[in-house]
């Protein structure tokens, strides 16, 4: 079975520390850095052909991997130990696989991944693996026929939980780009659409779901011996009118750009894309959908460039990105993204050639126990702050109470007093107070 993943994900945790998961050899490693030093490297499995990794709310890895014999593995990361379960077995000697991806939300789990018979390696079937909190379901999303050595789909989800699918298909002897998604509250699949020109080939379709329930969709069309960058929002379309009348080109004329992808930092979402052997990105505000001219991103070509996703919403300084897929270095135990760092501040921390990000697995249980102890210390350091914090709410409720207490102890003592004054008063006098408060 071919090995074809090269998919590598970060996590820059609250904590300080950044997990960083990469393949080497059909290896899966886990590598842990702090204050730009490798403090742990563990190797999670071996014979993979392809793996995706994700977060759920309580700060758990969550790993999906399938290997060469054919075993569908999902493992989750706790405690400082990978658990492992087996999903399914299909027979390696005629499947092959591509694009597994996973998404947790809440306890439920998503799975995807696309299957094929050697016997038809352009023919692709679109798996749904979906742990409901009782029982795994498999389901058939669509069938896709592409090209041998293509990336059969890509996926994202949305704030509401639904999937959102983009594929290329042969279509009359036409490649073109379809959109499929799944609705959580009635756990079923749309009928894939067709959202390209059926005149044309297109190609490196991609979606992505903002964090304001936008969905966005970019692909390549081959127009006159060139490839443009086509771009499409979901969800400000008009519905009077077709998906060819909305889609919006964002390349320039007679340019070669291909494998556009789509991140988001704060409200503005960025595409970027290869335009010959150079980098392109276009930016625009999710409120307006206005997009500002072409940038060509500068960088030392001498740097080789990997696909990174981004786990969770932090990127170095930054705290509301979505990153699913895109351009990137690891240089020096530093991580740069094409698009969002500069390149004068690349430059100033790539002094050294370029790391060759050997796994370095690591056997020395001293230097384990420290990096497992740093972790608790972090951890008790978030849980005392956060005891802090509830001592201070609490002090606060105290506080309101005493006030509180202050406050109908002296309107007591003025019952009292206005009891001791009726008392001594005259009973023509007790009478009109009497009538005057229930009139």
């Amino acid at each position: 079975m071919e090995f074809i993943c090269n998919q590598q994900y970060i996590h820059y945790s609250k904590s300080g520390f950044i997990y960083y998961f990469y393949v080497i050899n059909k290896k899966i490693y886990m590598k842990t850095f702090h204050d730009n030093k490798i403090y742990e490297t563990i190797k999670i499995a071996e014979n993979i052909v392809d793996y995706s990794v994700t977060i759920d709310d309580f700060g758990n890895f969550h790993l999906i991997s399938i290997c060469s014999s054919g075993e569908l593995k999902y493992s989750i990361y706790k405690d400082n130990k990978w658990d492992f379960r087996l999903l399914t077995q299909y027979d390696s000697k005629y499947y092959q696989f591509k694009n597994l991806k996973i998404f947790i939300v809440h306890e439920h789990i998503h799975i995807l991944i696309a299957v094929s018979n050697i016997l038809d390696s352009k023919l692709w079937i679109l798996k749904h693996y979906y742990w409901n909190t009782q029982s795994w379901i498999n389901k058939k999303v669509c069938t896709i026929i592409t090209e041998k050595y293509d990336i059969p789909f890509h996926v994202d989800i949305d704030s509401n939980h639904n999937i959102h699918i983009v594929f290329k298909s042969l279509s009359n002897k036409k490649y073109q780009i379809y959109y499929c998604r799944y609705q959580a509250t009635y756990n079923s699949w749309s009928i894939p659409t067709r959202i390209s020109d059926p005149a044309y080939n297109h190609f490196h379709p991609f979606v992505f779901c903002d964090n304001i329930k936008g969905t966005h969709i970019v692909w390549s069309r081959y127009y006159h011996k060139n490839m443009e960058i086509f771009y499409l929002c979901l969800s400000k379309l008009n519905t009077s009118k077709s998906y060819l009348e909305q889609v919006q080109k964002l390349s320039n004329e007679k340019t070669n750009c291909t494998h556009p992808y789509i991140l988001q930092v704060g409200n503005y979402i960025k595409v970027l894309w290869k335009q010959n052997n150079e980098y392109f990105f276009k930016t625009s505000n999710i409120f307006d959908n206005i997009w500002n001219p072409s940038t060509k991103v500068q960088f030392d070509p001498k740097y080789k460039l990997y696909t990174f996703s981004v786990i969770g919403n932090h990127y170095k300084s930054l705290v509301d990105v979505k990153i699913r897929n895109t351009y990137g270095m690891h240089i020096n135990n530093n991580f740069f993204i094409i698009g969002i760092d500069h390149s004068d501040t690349i430059d100033k921390q790539t002094t050294n050639p370029l790391c060759t990000c050997n796994p370095l697995y690591s056997n020395d249980k001293e230097n384990i126990d420290t990096v497992h102890l740093y972790n608790q210390i972090n951890l008790l350091i978030d849980m005392v702050q956060d005891i802090q914090k509830k001592y201070e709410n609490i002090d606060q409720v105290l506080n309101n109470l005493n006030d509180h207490q202050k406050l109908v102890e002296m309107k007591v003592d003025k019952l009292i007093k206005y009891d001791e004054i009726l008392a001594t008063a005259d009973h023509n006098l007790f009478e009109k107070i009497t009538h005057f408060f229930k009139s």
